[in-house]
């Protein structure tokens, strides 16, 4: 079916109808935009004469509006959205502001984007649930209510930008054309979609058929629920506004209660069916919706066909109600077949990845309407997909909210798997930070590219080109340090033992300050610099080391570095100032840097030599468990350990199709950086995702006859399991200091200036230790690997323990913790919220405006700007009274 007259389809045109989820821009214009701008004046004149109607003729107006006009507006929303869209008077009033140039086009502030849909809601059910009580007995209260709607929404696009101010926000009747509107038979062009700015979350304006599965997927669950909310107690609702007693003759407690109840069984019914029985979200809110669709025009069909009768002097015989609603019933069930349609072409469309759309805002035709559309967005190149340019989040977060695909690593900015090109806008960017500066120049792409974990847009007009390998530009002119520190303090030699983030950065340290200086890196390993923290995807994925490597092939050939692979160091002579290698050579030294790392703790008990026992520290220890599970076929697997390291590894074993329990010996997960609230939230999470947790469970025995069965523990319980992997700490490897008569206790000691007890060596990483200090990060590492290179050219350096924010990389939710769980004196303050939702928790413990510790907890972005308040040792002091009240996104204030 077509609306209006058929212009041929150009190749584009046709390519974006054969698509499953074309947006508005994407689709022909039928009938001229003049036409649409004439009939919007139509209906805003029509709107306003029915106001004076019903001011004037009060049973008339009743009759025009709740007899014809409202009970049009189901359908339309159902079978073609895009018709009401573009001449509603409320959203034509809401856009005159933008059309005409004269709207201040501020940003909704997020806090009240968390909250407009749920606004919405409460309009709708209680302005709908008035009508009875108030809007049936008085002509002038409900024609003020029209009024006001209208006035609301110009002022809306007044002050807000794109339709924000109301349109996809505040407005009451957005909930219902969300509800119904799923899935259209009809798609007509969205005339006001050109001038997007990327104001709303999943936009319902720019691709409604991909919205409500963004919606019902998306990882905050809280934003999630409100659509589910409406949806499973709009039938009862629907329900209790007919079947409910009549307020003016029993009392509107009566008739509340009444539709409370209605409400209620719709809910529970909802409830029950998404919580017991395996069906999808989706398919329960299709059914709910086109179901309170069928209920609605059974209760209006008799009045909507009376009111055609009089209107135009026609008799309607009996049976015309049942017509009516079977015709109904047609497009209700057109409708969700359609829908379950796209369900299936949505979920193929993310297999690869997050449940977050594949459906972005297509540049080109917001280009096309004028330089201005874009000002606010910033643009892939590659995809033509944009995002608002938001300061408060990072370029990865928002290239994944356009639905577009990148390896994102470790989030914070240090582990090198997301260098992106900014072709345009770079000045529009924020400062790159010193930590994001290390990784781009061990890349060797400073210059050349930015971290998308950790870069912001500050404001609009910036280009992001992924297609664009920032290692095939040009490099940019290199600057040769002033003094050759080498020459001038005669260090001729430097030899470094480990080639993980430690020594990696103090190799890139030292060349920064002598150009000369021989380096030598050794190896345990015969692999390349690559990123550890992203070792669990070996288990699972299918390109082996491909994609984790954290230097170019041709790094240690430009940096002048001699990478010794597959090399062991055996022996240190401190006195001749040698390194003897398995291999039989001799490395001599000026300077010696241990940075070999750490290996896992395997707690002791029986049968931990058994094969399918493992650990999973090093690239080779991920292969070996691959490889087992497949020559085994297991089925099952136990972690050893609930930290950070044992969650994330029994997220890569569950990647790889096992049945996971993880086993923490003491009463909650992640205890060292959570307090009990943030991990009983994380527990709840993982067991959502199948992996079951066992707090206070030590184990007695590892159990198998050859080869791993099971694990027993102390309290008699026995668990199948057919891969044990101890996660549950990590040892400093100091049998080489320890044979070279190093003082070591349970590291390497050192001094602030990463001195240990020979002034020639040095050491940094998980392998040295400074009371008092805590090791095994990467940020660590890097702030040594800066001292240590400092110190090696008799610089004054002295180590500064950076902050360390313990983040927990797993997709679906975000877990950040920061120094005291609780409070330790009447001298710190706790702030947190008093009612917080079920899936999220948000603590910060502050003294003398200083966060000391924090937890947070909850969907993805979460804590997106706790990181670089800890980073910056921000002062709070401004903002206290603000997260006082529960305003968590002060925080932005003082990053």
């Amino acid at each position: 079916m077509r609306v209006g007259r058929d212009r041929p389809m150009s190749s584009t045109t046709r390519a974006a109808a054969a698509k499953p989820f074309p947006n508005y821009t994407e689709l022909p214009n039928v009938i001229p935009p003049v036409v649409w701008q004439v009939l919007r004046v139509a209906t805003l004149l029509a709107t306003i004469a029915l106001v004076w109607v019903i001011f004037t003729l009060p049973n008339f107006g009743y009759m025009l509006f709740w007899g014809l006009a409202v009970p049009l507006l189901p359908a339309v929303f159902a079978f073609v959205p895009g018709l009401w869209r573009q001449v509603c008077p409320m959203g034509f009033l809401n856009q005159m502001p933008r059309t005409f140039g004269f709207s201040l086009d501020l940003t909704l502030p997020i806090e009240w984007k968390n909250i407009v849909y749920l606004v919405s809601v409460i309009l709708f059910f209680g302005l709908v649930s008035l009508r009875p009580v108030l809007f049936n007995v008085s002509a002038s209260a409900f024609a003020g209510l029209i009024i006001v709607a209208l006035v609301l929404a110009f002022f809306g696009g007044l002050v807000f930008k794109g339709r924000s101010g109301w349109c996809g926000t505040f407005c009451p009747l957005a909930p219902v054309q969300r509800a119904y509107g799923h899935a259209p038979v009809v798609m007509v062009k969205n005339g006001y979609c050109p001038t997007c700015v990327g104001c709303q979350k999943n936009c319902y304006d720019f691709n409604p058929t991909a919205t409500i599965h963004s919606d019902l997927s998306d990882n905050d669950l809280w934003y999630a629920g409100h659509k589910k909310f409406f949806v499973g107690a709009l039938p009862g609702f629907i329900l209790g506004f007919y079947l409910s007693h009549n307020p003016l003759v029993f009392g509107a407690v009566r008739y509340y209660l009444d539709m409370g109840m209605y409400v209620a069984l719709s809910l529970g019914a909802f409830m029950a069916l998404t919580g017991v029985i395996r069906i999808s979200a989706y398919k329960v809110c299709a059914v709910f919706a086109m179901g309170a669709l069928g209920i609605y025009y059974w209760f209006a069909s008799p009045l909507i066909l009376q009111t055609v009768s009089v209107l135009g002097g026609i008799y309607i015989p009996t049976w015309g109600h049942a017509v009516f609603v079977a015709e109904i019933g047609v497009l209700a069930a057109a409708v969700l077949f359609n829908g379950m349609r796209l369900e299936r072409a949505f979920a193929k469309l993310n297999s690869g990845g997050s449940a977050q759309p594949r459906v972005g805002v297509r540049t080109a035709a917001i280009k096309a309407a004028g330089a201005g559309a874009a000002s606010d967005l910033v643009i892939e190149k590659k995809s033509g997909r944009s995002f608002a340019a938001d300061p408060s989040r990072s370029l990865l977060e928002g290239i994944e909210s356009a639905g577009i695909k990148i390896d994102f690593g470790c989030r914070m900015g240090m582990c090198g798997a997301d260098p992106v090109v900014i072709s345009e806008g770079l000045d529009k960017c924020s400062t790159a930070s010193n930590e994001e500066l290390a990784t781009l120049r061990r890349l060797g792409l400073e210059g050349r590219a930015r971290m998308a974990c950790v870069c912001h847009a500050l404001k609009g007009g910036v280009t992001v080109d992924l297609g664009q390998d920032p290692h095939e530009l040009p490099e940019p002119p290199q600057t040769e340090p002033q003094v050759d520190l080498g020459e001038l303090t005669g260090i001729k030699r430097v030899v470094i033992i480990g080639n993980g983030a430690a020594g990696m950065a103090a190799a890139d340290e030292i060349r920064r300050s002598s150009p000369t200086v021989q380096i030598d890196v050794v190896a345990k390993e015969d692999h390349p610099f690559y990123n550890r923290m992203a070792i669990g995807r070996l288990l699972y994925g299918r390109s082996a080391l491909d994609g984790i490597y954290l230097v170019p092939p041709d790094w240690a050939d430009k940096k002048k570095v001699t990478l010794w692979l597959n090399t062991m160091a055996t022996g240190i002579d401190l006195k001749k100032k040698e390194v003897l290698l398995g291999i039989g050579e001799t490395l001599t030294y000026d300077k010696l840097i241990m940075a070999q790392g750490s290996r896992a703790l395997i707690p002791p008990a029986p049968g931990t030599d058994l094969p399918g026992c493992f650990v999973l520290r090093e690239a080779s220890d991920a292969f070996a468990i691959r490889r087992w599970r497949q020559e085994r076929n297991c089925k099952t697997a136990v972690v050893v350990g609930g930290g950070v390291l044992g969650i994330e590894a029994a997220d890569a074993l569950r990647h790889l199709n096992l049945q996971v329990t993880i086993l923490q010996r003491d009463d909650r997960i992640m205890n060292r950086d959570l307090d009990s609230r943030g991990s009983e939230i994380v527990t709840k999470f993982l067991e959502g995702m199948g992996i079951h947790v066992r707090t206070k469970a030590q184990v007695a025995k590892v159990a198998g006859d050859g080869r791993v069965q099971g694990v027993d523990l102390q309290d008699g319980e026995s668990i199948p399991a057919q891969v044990y992997l101890a996660a549950a700490g990590i040892a400093a490897n100091v049998e080489l200091a320890r044979e070279a008569g190093l003082k070591i206790e349970r590291g390497i000691l050192v001094d602030r200036a990463m001195r240990t007890s020979d002034a020639d060596v040095l050491a940094i990483g998980d392998v040295a230790e400074l009371p008092g200090e805590r090791g095994g990060l990467w940020s660590v590492s890097n702030a040594q690997a800066a001292v240590a290179a400092s110190t090696i050219f008799g610089q004054v350096a002295s180590y500064v323990a950076p902050s360390t924010l313990v983040t927990l990389k797993l997709e679906g939710i975000d877990v950040k913790g920061f120094g005291l769980t609780e409070p330790k004196s009447d001298a710190q303050e706790m702030i947190t919220d008093a009612d917080e939702p079920e899936n999220i928790h948000r603590k910060i413990i502050v003294e003398n405006g200083r966060v000391v510790g924090a937890v947070f907890v909850g969907p993805p972005g979460i804590g997106k700007h706790i990181g670089a308040v800890i980073t910056k040792n921000a002062d709070l002091t401004p903002i206290l009274d603000e997260l006082r009240k529960g305003n968590w996104d002060a925080l932005a204030k003082v990053t």
